[in-house]
């Protein structure tokens, strides 16, 4: 499993961007991030939202949740990452 943080400050905004896979780094197709089975999450802290921005085809679908704190949104990615993975 592979997952990483980012964060953007674009516009004076700050967004939290978390990347993640259910597949190892050395497994990937052509060490390409988007040939894993992917998904991508943006938590914006003025919104206090979490929602799925991209994902691969093979994922579950993820719904756009609230979350306060970026605990809070992390704990909701946790949550699909394990229900994605015993799909």
């Amino acid at each position: 499993m592979f997952i990483s943080r980012n964060t953007s400050h674009l516009g004076g905004n700050e967004t939290v961007f978390i990347n993640t896979s259910l597949d190892a780094k050395d497994t990937w197709a052509n060490g390409i991030y988007q040939n894993s089975r992917f998904a991508q999450f943006r938590w914006n802290p003025r919104e206090l939202k979490v929602d799925l921005i991209a994902k691969h085809y093979e994922m579950p679908k993820f719904r756009k949740a609230n979350a306060k704190t970026e605990d809070e949104a992390r704990a909701k990615v946790d949550a699909y990452l394990a229900k994605a993975a015993s799909v």
